[in-house]
């Protein structure tokens, strides 16, 4: 198994997997053991997974009503299926805004702030 490029990404799916969270995760939602068994394959699963521009990831947690299999969180930020945990980042954007992250993410946090 490739071990190179994406630790973290093996990381993630691997804590996932742990007895711990078999309540709260399902199935995972396009990832398998032969995503991760490469750094190749794992690397063309982010690159058509997540949204990228530069070093400025957006778009990896898809907003949404719960009943849309892809969707993380609500309108409001509240992840679906976990009570008091919001998502309050670029995760949450759609797609890379054409300014820097920073300014987006501090505004979305604000806003959600004021729901809060």
């Amino acid at each position: 198994m490739g071990r190179g490029r994406c630790p973290a990404s093996r990381l993630a799916y691997r804590l996932a997997q742990h007895p711990t969270f078999k309540d709260v995760i399902i199935e995972p939602v396009g990832i398998g053991e032969e995503t991760i068994a490469t750094d190749e394959a794992l690397d063309a699963w982010l690159l058509g997974s997540i949204g990228f521009a530069g070093f400025h990831p957006a778009g990896t947690c898809k907003m949404g009503p719960a009943v849309y299999p892809m969707a993380v969180v609500d309108q409001y930020c509240r992840v679906h299926g976990l009570e008091g945990l919001r998502v309050t980042d670029a995760s949450v954007m759609p797609d890379v805004v054409r300014a820097n992250t920073n300014a987006t993410t501090i505004m979305i946090a604000e806003r959600v702030a004021g729901w809060i």
